[in-house]
């Protein structure tokens, strides 16, 4: 796959010489570079944080009263933040302005779309890149009770040991002269890394 992103990339050279060849070399070495699933954190339900919490049981009774009333009211939100970690091999710096993405948790499509996100990546370095969602559990898990709602998001983020339930796909993109340049296919981080076509 990343010999294929290489070689469409390459076609846009006369492009980045006419607006700037160092641009599209730091996206040419992104596509070089390796994405590996770090971690879910920062965990939390209707506004709870729950990375210390297991189950319904492990909340007092004004939280289990505000997530009862999330139900009533038909919002459920779950937030978290899926860290990456991205190393670049290249000996000059990787760099991208945004990335499409679609999210899976137990191989089910939680949410898509794109995100305005600049990261750079010295030679022979590597960072961690937080990406967060918010997420209405009851859009996509309608029938389910408000404890299993609860034991969703708190599996998630219990010493996250059910990280592997996670999933990402991003296909990311520069921005060169007004123009927006995108990988050809997404790159899927997380879990087996098996799941439904992305293209």
């Amino acid at each position: 796959m990343k010999k294929s992103i290489i070689i469409t990339l390459a076609l846009l050279l006369v492009m980045g010489i006419i607006a700037g060849c160092s641009a599209l070399s730091g996206l040419t070495n992104f596509a070089k570079c390796n994405f590996d699933f770090n971690s879910v954190t920062d965990v939390s339900l209707c506004g709870i944080n729950v990375n210390t919490k297991k189950g319904i049981k492990d909340f007092g009774v004004t939280d289990a009263l505000k997530l009862a009333n999330a139900i009533t009211s038909k919002s459920f939100p779950l937030t978290l933040n899926v860290n990456v970690d991205v190393k670049n091999p290249n000996t000059t710096t990787a760099r991208l302005d945004g990335f499409d993405y679609i999210l899976w948790i137990d191989d089910v499509k939680m949410t898509a779309g794109s995100m305005t996100k600049q990261v750079s990546v010295g030679a022979n370095q590597k960072v961690m890149m937080p990406i967060g969602f918010t997420i209405d559990l009851l859009d996509i898990l309608k029938s389910e009770s408000r404890d299993k709602l609860v034991s969703f998001g708190c599996g998630l983020a219990t010493n996250n040991a059910d990280a592997s339930r996670v999933k990402l796909s991003i296909k990311p993109y520069f921005t060169i002269g007004g123009s927006v340049m995108k990988f050809p296919s997404y790159i899927t981080i997380g879990g087996n890394k098996i799941m439904p076509s992305t293209h």
